[in-house]
């Protein structure tokens, strides 16, 4: 068991353990249906505390050699699933969180995220391997000594392309995910290309090493939608076990419609029922400067449309010209 190469069930199971906490494993279902096809690489684009880590844990528990997660899963959705067992705890999975690469190793990040992978390998088969190879070479060759394929999970995907202004390092950046994902390499040993972030991956200039994701985004995530946040009845379901006024909180926080669905953000929930008061739990989930910036620039009237809809207006807004990236401004929307 790894921290990088397959990593153990820890991250679930505290989920599993937490005072509030909703069954998601379903969405293993929609995956295990994904395996080994030509919709194997998936991106999920949510907001902020909206399951995503959450979800890239329960995936890790369920599909890695590192762990044997059978009790943890027994009393779960998935556990009724025909195919359960066929997929549990099969799989070598890689499972990286881009930001914490990022806070120490903003030069040599590539290098870095490749040598503490290879450490975890090399604990765990020797030093059978030529390490000096690139990464989706040696886990080419790892496939073809075992014959089990590769799951891998990558957290804040964005990381890189949201903070950084090297040109240099996002190609490089991308190139990377290239190899991983969509490379000749790739093509052998991939079962699943699992990856999250804030911001869609489309138009990424012209860079194509992610074009191969389907994307799931805040405004287009059918059929998975209910698997990040919470339902309405969910929510309904947690407000009488815990005794607090449905409609409050849906006052509060019923602020997603995604796909026809009232989505809740599972954060801002579970923080009012363990605390059994409503608040404004999202404020502090994220910097509001870069926003903030464009927003005094006031450019075409954008600041006088912010005004107008905090006094209860509604502003048109045109989400398909959204890119991904605040470097290049092409209209208010």
């Amino acid at each position: 068991m790894g921290v990088y190469f397959n990593p153990g069930n820890g991250s679930f199971t505290e989920d599993k353990n937490s005072q509030i906490y909703v069954d998601k494993t379903e969405l293993l279902k929609f995956l295990n249906k994904r395996l080994k096809t030509n919709g194997k690489c998936i991106a999920v684009s949510h907001a902020r505390r909206f399951g995503k880590s959450h979800a890239a844990g329960m995936i890790d528990a369920y599909y890695s050699l590192g762990s044997d997660s059978s009790k943890l899963f027994e009393d779960t959705k998935i556990a009724s699933d025909p195919d359960y067992e066929k997929y549990r705890n099969k799989y070598n999975v890689i499972h990286l969180d881009i930001s914490s690469f990022f806070d120490d190793y903003k030069v040599n990040l590539i290098e870095k995220i490749v040598e503490y992978i290879y450490d975890d390998i090399t604990d765990e088969l020797g030093d059978t391997l030529d390490y000096k190879k690139k990464l989706s070479y040696v886990l080419m060759k790892i496939y073809e000594k075992t014959e089990i394929p590769f799951v891998i999970i990558i957290d804040e995907w964005d990381c890189v392309i949201r903070n950084s202004n090297d040109q240099a390092l996002v190609h490089k950046y991308l190139q990377f995910l290239h190899s991983l994902f969509k490379s000749e390499e790739s093509k052998s040993f991939l079962a699943l290309g699992y990856i999250t972030g804030i911001l869609p991956i489309k138009k990424i200039k012209d860079e194509s090493a992610l074009n191969n994701f389907q994307e799931y985004t805040m405004l287009d995530s059918y059929p998975i939608t209910e698997y990040y946040g919470f339902t309405e009845d969910e929510v309904k379901e947690l407000c009488q076990k815990y005794d607090m006024d449905f409609e409050t909180m849906m006052a509060w926080y019923n602020g997603y419609l995604i796909d026809g669905m009232h989505m809740y953000n599972p954060n801002s929930v579970s923080r009012a029922l363990e605390r059994h008061k409503v608040d404004s739990y999202w404020r502090n989930t994220s910097a509001f400067g870069t926003i903030n910036t464009f927003i005094t620039m006031n450019y075409a009237r954008l600041k006088e449309d912010v005004l107008a809809m905090l006094t209860g207006e509604k502003v048109m807004v045109n989400t398909n010209t959204f890119q991904n990236d605040f470097s290049m401004i092409a209209s208010k929307s």
